[in-house]
């Protein structure tokens, strides 16, 4: 009896260490610290939902307004400096076209 419960302790650590080392799990956390290091530290994009596209490794920053659409324009190089791990930044604002901070 003691056994199969040391098996499967066995087989949950090594399950757990293969998860913690894998690589969706360390893209999952650097997309996640890029998307807290956004919020903390501009407070411009507070008001915004971001948004992780996988499919091009991508940010999208769904902005409330043009007017702080404009303001994150204007501060791109901050925002890609950040967000570098994304190959794609991409502004979506209300009732406008999308601007694109990085190709």
């Amino acid at each position: 009896m003691m056994t199969g419960t040391n098996d499967q302790n066995s087989l949950r650590t090594r399950l757990a260490a293969e998860l913690n080392n894998s690589a969706w799990l360390q893209k999952f956390k650097a997309i996640n610290r890029l998307l807290h290091s956004l919020k903390a530290e501009m407070a411009d994009i507070q008001p915004c939902e971001l948004r992780w596209d996988t499919s091009y490794n991508g940010l999208i920053i769904h902005c409330p307004s043009i007017e702080l659409s404009q303001q994150l324009q204007r501060q791109r190089g901050k925002i890609i400096s950040i967000a570098e791990y994304a190959d794609r930044i991409t502004l979506v604002q209300p009732d406008s076209s999308e601007v694109i901070l990085k190709p």
